[in-house]
């Protein structure tokens, strides 16, 4: 509701903005501002998207057709400040969607936008650029930076207003693709990224990709749950599952995506990452759960399955093989981690000591 609430203020304030450059004295010949969209088309347009992707993407298209900029990037802002690192969600060039910038502190116009939380411009190379704080709560959670003619200043005040949109517009969505309890993605945050990161590269709207640049899809589900809900209460339970998400978000990178998946189960992507460099990660992560005093439990431990993620398969599939490496450890003793290509290709089937009979793996 306060998202809303805030949403129909900016609205108002973007629409006073743009009137208001007609009537103090800058009338619609004077206006640096492209015709192929007006300020108000803009928001609609923004206001038509439903996920955090599309409405990046939505963000650089009008700014750039309103500020008729040569570069725009849509930046989210991830780490603390003394260790801040920018990722381009959205940009004119497709080439940089994806990649990170580090030590923003070497990159002086960024990280005064971010102190100050206003825009901020210099001359550079015979035109202008100016960085737009992205701010949710109180809090500068991205930037917007435009590229554009030195001056084209006319459209700065519209497309604050806009960049105002696009921040109660992310709060929103983000805040939807959200779970309640720990605050990891959810369950239809995981359904979208699925559905866009495993559609062909022509109809995702992005470059193709190596296979062996995809990632690895991780399951992980807390050994019998049930019996500290049942022994000790749900109130406990919601602790265990509050602090496995804590150490979750501590020990894996900025750029994996980590999802409740229902219950006492959990997702973890790790992007950019081979198998034998993901069972790496995950028997750590592991480890470092078995080692942690939980209040009460003491002890809590996590069987994992994983698989490789593998281009064009299918979202089902790829949870179903990630699946069966999860219930084969959950046969053989729990408290592991298993890969369904180790499964697949027989070198975990030939170590177990006559398991065979008891799950169905395919």
């Amino acid at each position: 509701m306060v998202c809303r609430e805030r949403l129909a203020r900016t609205m108002g304030r973007l629409e006073t903005a743009v009137l208001s450059c007609f009537w103090y004295g800058k009338s619609a010949e004077h206006l640096t501002l492209s015709y192929d969209l007006s300020p108000l088309d803009a928001a609609v347009e923004l206001t038509a998207q439903r996920d955090l992707d599309t409405l990046a993407a939505a963000m650089v298209r009008t700014v750039s057709t309103l500020q008729r900029g040569f570069s725009v990037c849509v930046y989210s802002l991830q780490g603390d400040l003394g260790n801040l690192s920018a990722k381009v969600v959205a940009c004119s060039d497709m080439a940089r969607v994806g990649t990170y910038l580090t030590a923003l502190e070497n990159r002086p116009l960024l990280r005064r936008c971010i102190d100050r939380q206003e825009m901020v411009e210099a001359h550079v190379d015979g035109g202008c650029k100016r960085v737009y704080p992205v701010i949710e709560q109180d809090q500068v959670t991205g930037l917007v930076s435009c590229e554009t003619n030195a001056e084209a200043d006319d459209s700065c005040q519209v497309v604050e207003k806009l960049v105002a949109i696009y921040a109660n517009l992310h709060s929103l969505l983000n805040h939807q693709q959200r779970d309640g309890l720990t605050g990891l993605f959810n369950r239809a945050a995981l359904d979208s990224w699925l559905a866009k990161a495993l559609a062909p590269a022509e109809i995702a709207g992005r470059r193709a990709v190596d296979s062996a640049t995809l990632g690895c899809f991780a399951i992980f589900d807390i050994d019998h749950f049930k019996r500290i809900n049942d022994s000790l209460g749900h109130l406990y339970g919601d602790e265990v599952l509050l602090i496995l998400a804590e150490l979750m978000r501590e020990s894996f990178r900025f750029n994996d995506m980590l999802f409740r998946y229902g219950g006492e189960e959990f997702i973890a992507v790790l992007t950019d990452t081979d198998l034998d460099t993901a069972m790496a990660v995950l028997e750590r992560f592991r480890a470092r759960v078995a080692s942690h005093h939980f209040p009460q439990i003491n002890q809590v431990t996590l069987t994992i399955g994983v698989a490789e993620i593998e281009p064009q398969v299918l979202p089902s599939t790829l949870i179903d093989r990630a699946d069966k490496a999860l219930y084969y450890g959950k046969n053989h003793g729990r408290n592991q981690v298993n890969a369904y290509e180790w499964l697949n290709d027989g070198r975990v089937l030939q170590e177990a000591p006559g398991g065979l009979q008891t799950i169905e793996l395919f």
